[in-house]
C-alpha cells in the first residue's frame, strides 16, 4: 500500500499530465509513478528477532484463547440487554 504522500504525489503528477496533455508530461508522470512505487531507501526490512516473533505468537495465542472463552459463554434466555440506546433531543443551551 502506498503512503499518503506517495498517493498525493501520484495524483498531482497525473493531474498535471492530464492538464498539459503532452506526451512529454505522460513520460514524466510514468517516471514519477515508477519512483513512487519503488520502496523507500530508509525503510528497514530486517527480519524480526526470535524474541519479537515469540512475543507476537504469545499475544496471538492469548487473543485466540480470550475469543474462545467469549464465544463459549452462553447467555440465559431472556437476559437483559447490556445497554439500550435512548437518543435525546438537542438542548437549547447549545451544549
Amino acid at each position: 500500500m502506498k503512503s499518503r504522500r506517495q498517493f498525493l504525489k501520484l495524483v498531482a503528477v497525473g493531474s498535471a499530465a492530464t492538464l498539459s496533455g503532452g506526451a512529454r508530461s505522460a513520460a514524466a508522470a510514468a517516471a514519477v509513478a515508477a519512483k513512487a512505487a519503488a520502496p523507500a531507501a530508509g525503510v528497514s526490512t530486517a527480519p524480526r528477532s526470535a524474541a519479537v516473533v515469540k512475543e507476537i505468537d504469545r499475544q496471538k495465542k492469548n487473543t485466540t484463547d480470550a475469543l474462545k472463552v467469549i464465544r463459549k459463554y452462553e447467555l440465559p434466555a431472556g437476559s437483559p440487554l447490556a445497554f439500550t440506546f435512548k437518543p435525546l433531543r438537542p438542548g437549547k443551551g447549545g451544549r
